[in-house]
């Protein structure tokens, strides 16, 4: 590694860091604080477990304030540089604007995988054990696995006609249990049969149905019936583990089960344009660092003697409410999908990071 790189590094990390603790600590002080106050005084909890719900909320916060933090470190750090005309001497010893402003890429970038690895490996446990204890001293249990009113409506990838269609008054996917079950069974789109059974239990590798009744359909409409003790369908239906996931909140998913998560969706006929757009907010977010010290580091380099902390700040405050503003409209069109949903999250990236080369590239010609 060069001098100059390294000098350049030592100039962004210390004004990131800044920015981390900065932008921390307001996500902090206008939301965290006051949760955990609400849950003092509402609901008396004590302190050890407001400490624990304090550091599972930091993980998530820490995912928005890393873009946030790249973007003013960059602003701070070249704008010192230029201030002191250092990058001037740079410049005149035969250093490329290119050369110089490598490192706070790379540093983005850098900071962008270490913030995808916290949004994958981190964020989704610490969200589902803060869930957990919230759940716990509101309603006094532990949250359950039940869920209620569960449909299932997969439909065939040919004909685009429903499968069958399951209703479950209650669906426990720890236990692999359903309650008060409804199974219509299709043909060539047609209805076969109808299945009403007291309870169903996922034995082995499928679905046993218990103290019930099946009606068979023919073509003139006629309904001979089956009473049964315990009865075994012929439909694929999903697994207690697959039909669990319908049920799980997103923001406790990783990647691969939020990924999973759409492709069960999109099974029942659901166009999942929302959780698409989340899907792509996962790499979208995190990558905001590197499009951030893209755009930061030539307005950083333009000659502002008098610019300071201050005016860094206040340029990055801007910036970040363009930068969201824009990820609003994004998020917007693409749930309702209006526009593609990986494009209405990265919208946002793609506009700044546009600006940033445009304006990269005036700083180099001058």
């Amino acid at each position: 590694m060069k001098t100059v790189d390294k000098y350049i590094y030592k100039e962004l990390i210390a004004p990131f860091l800044f920015g981390v603790a900065a932008f921390t600590g307001i996500f902090i002080g206008t939301d965290l604080i006051f949760e955990v106050t609400e849950y003092y005084i509402e609901w008396g909890v004590d302190v050890l477990t407001l400490l624990r719900l304090f550091f599972l909320s930091l993980p998530e916060i820490i995912i928005l304030t890393f873009p946030m933090a790249a973007l003013l470190g960059t602003i701070m750090a070249y704008n010192r540089l230029s201030g002191d005309s250092e990058i001037t001497a740079m410049r005149a010893g035969g250093i490329s604007i290119m050369a110089i402003v490598l490192p706070a890429l790379i540093m983005g970038l850098v900071t962008s995988g270490i913030t995808i690895a916290i949004t994958e490996f981190i964020v989704p446990g610490a969200n589902y054990q803060a869930e957990q204890i919230i759940h716990q001293f509101k309603h006094g249990e532990r949250r359950p696995d039940t869920q209620y009113d569960l449909f299932l409506t997969p439909l065939d990838s040919r004909t685009s006609r429903p499968d069958y269609m399951l209703y479950a008054k209650s669906f426990n996917a720890e236990n692999g249990r359903m309650t008060d079950v409804v199974l219509q069974s299709f043909e060539d789109g047609r209805p076969r049969s109808v299945l009403e059974a007291e309870e169903a239990l996922w034995l082995r590798d499928g679905w046993s149905f218990f103290n019930g009744t099946v009606y068979f359909l023919d073509r003139e409409d006629r309904s001979p019936s089956l009473e049964f003790s315990q009865y075994r369908s012929r439909e694929d239906i999903h697994s207690p583990a697959q039909a669990g996931k319908l049920g799980k909140d997103i923001d406790e998913m990783n990647i691969r089960e939020l990924n999973e998560h759409i492709a069960l969706l999109e099974q029942q006929g659901r166009a999942a344009y929302e959780e698409r757009v989340e899907f792509h907010h996962r790499f979208s977010v995190p990558m905001a660092s590197f499009i951030f010290a893209l755009l930061a580091a030539p307005l950083g380099i333009k000659p502002q003697r008098s610019a300071g902390s201050a005016t860094g700040f206040g340029i990055s405050i801007i910036i970040i409410f363009i930068y969201y503003v824009l990820m609003t409209i994004g998020d917007a069109l693409g749930s309702q999908g209006t526009i593609e949903p990986w494009l209405g999250a990265w919208l946002q990236n793609i506009i700044i990071f546009l600006v940033g080369s445009g304006l990269l590239y005036k700083t180099a010609k001058q």
